[in-house]
């Protein structure tokens, strides 16, 4: 990506410093950025006038980069650090209101130390097991690899750090309908189904439905009026949340909060990865969620004087990675790219969940690529899951005897938290999520520098007028 430019200053050509006055002054800071580096990434310069700045102090553009060149550094992105695990006990702060968390929000559930997954688990950086080769070059911020077969732990960052899930979360409802719906009944479609925030699969008032089809909409396109629909016919949004949470809870989850049939965003909503490799665990090792998680192709139908169409999954790594036999996509303003597949190959299955990812080092899937080469290469070399070295923990579900989840008395006000949070190794403070007064106090700094300069300048002009009379 490349870093926009201030203005050139002019200096022969354009106005004399003489002409130099406080609309001036202000229009350069209009234009200021306060850039902060992490060591091995490059600043951003956003334009103030022009950028969306979220709730978390962040530009729209730093917080929701584009993938960079291969042979560029990556761009600091410090809600992505998590070595101090800050996230064991907050969200990351909200970019917009939809997240938002008040003083009337409920307390975050956080995961009691020393977590389920064993002591190799209780870093909150990078680790991996000897010989899983996980690249260094991912823009990340929590991640689970694990063995689909024996629930061993290849590698993670961040395991029991709070994220929001976005749509990785209706994997839940996948299940629940599976289990609860004839796959051939007809599911009815309203209007205010169909017209969802988000990501829509394209269900219409008087279409025709199968729960087969809505199922595939859901997965395939991520469709939001897909999962209103199921919910319809699993008896309401609050029942079917409800369910989704008790199915969650069953399999031994510990800090997921289920809020919505779809993962958009609410202020409660909350996961780990731990918890959704727990979840996606359970689902790859059915073969009808496999059977559709791994459809790449579908015809669903039309609506009124609207003909049928052709859906096809939005999960790349279906498409054009050898094994893979599914996943699931998701994103919001405020969960960032969440992402969740498995692979089988040569009698190994390997499963991933990617929460709080961004673009800057590609698509999720295709981060996932990389992370899961590190897995069949380590299997293929015999240092990876099933040797000694070969694990850094381990999934433990219900019956493992873990700990309940525990509420944390810090965040017993329910608000999204003050920055305040150490900085960054190499930085005098964090990145835009968690450096508002950092910020506050440079543009501070910078208005005061410049009416310092306004006052000089005046002070000199003076001058010359007295030379001159």
């Amino acid at each position: 990506m490349n870093t926009p430019r201030l203005p050139r200053r002019h200096s022969r050509t354009g106005p004399t410093p003489l002409a130099v006055g406080t609309g001036t002054v202000l229009a350069f800071l209009s234009l200021a950025a306060v850039p902060a580096v992490i060591p091995g990434t490059v600043p951003y310069l956003v334009p103030a006038a022009v950028a969306e700045t979220g709730l978390n102090g962040m530009p729209r553009e730093a917080w929701l980069p584009l993938t960079v060149d291969a042979g560029t550094p990556l761009p600091r992105d410090h809600a992505l650090w998590t070595d101090d695990c800050r996230y064991d006990l907050r969200l990351p702060r909200a970019f917009d209101r939809d997240a938002a968390r008040t003083a009337d929000t409920p307390p975050v559930v956080t995961v009691q130390r020393p977590g389920p997954g064993g002591p190799g688990m209780e870093s909150c950086g990078a680790v991996a097991a000897t010989g899983v080769d996980v690249p260094e070059r991912l823009s990340i911020g929590s991640y689970v690899l694990y063995d689909v077969d024996t629930g061993d732990v290849l590698a993670s960052k961040d395991p029991y750090g709070l994220y929001r899930p976005a749509s990785v979360i209706k994997i839940l409802l996948v299940m629940v309908a599976l289990d609860e719906l004839d796959p051939d009944q007809t599911v009815p479609v309203t209007g205010e189904m169909a017209n969802v925030d988000g990501s829509k699969v394209g269900v219409g008032p008087g279409g025709r439905y199968t729960a087969r089809q809505l199922l595939q909409g859901l997965v395939m396109n991520s469709g939001n009026d897909a999962a209103l629909a199921l919910a319809g016919a699993l008896g309401g949004e609050d029942a079917t949340v409800t369910k989704m949470q008790a199915l969650a809870d069953s399999l031994g989850t510990r800090a997921t909060r289920v809020t919505t049939v779809n993962g958009l965003d609410t202020p409660e909503s909350q996961t780990t990865a731990y918890d959704l490799a727990l979840v996606y665990r359970a689902a790859f090792l059915r073969e009808d969620v496999r059977t559709l998680l791994g459809t790449r192709q579908a015809t669903f139908p039309g609506f009124g004087e609207n003909p049928a169409f052709q859906i096809s999954s939005d999960n790349g790594l279906l498409h054009d990675y050898p094994g893979t036999i599914g996943g699931k996509t998701g994103f919001t303003d405020n969960a960032r790219h969440t992402y969740a597949a498995a692979v089988s190959r040569d009698g190994r299955t390997y499963g991933v969940v990617m929460l709080n990812a961004t673009l800057a080092a590609g698509r999720p899937w295709v981060q996932a690529e990389g992370i899961f080469d590190a897995a069949f290469s380590a299997a293929e070399k015999g240092t990876g899951s099933g040797t000694e070295s070969g694990t850094v923990g381990q999934l433990s579900g219900p019956d493992s005897g873990g700990s309940p989840p525990e509420v944390s008395a810090a965040t017993s006000s329910g608000a999204d938290p003050t920055p305040g949070f150490p900085p960054a190794p190499g930085t005098s403070a964090g990145g835009w999520a968690d450096t508002g007064t950092a910020v506050a106090a440079v543009v501070g700094a910078v208005l005061v520098t410049g009416m310092a300069a306004i006052t000089g300048l005046r002070w000199m002009r003076r001058r010359r007028i007295r030379a001159d009379d």
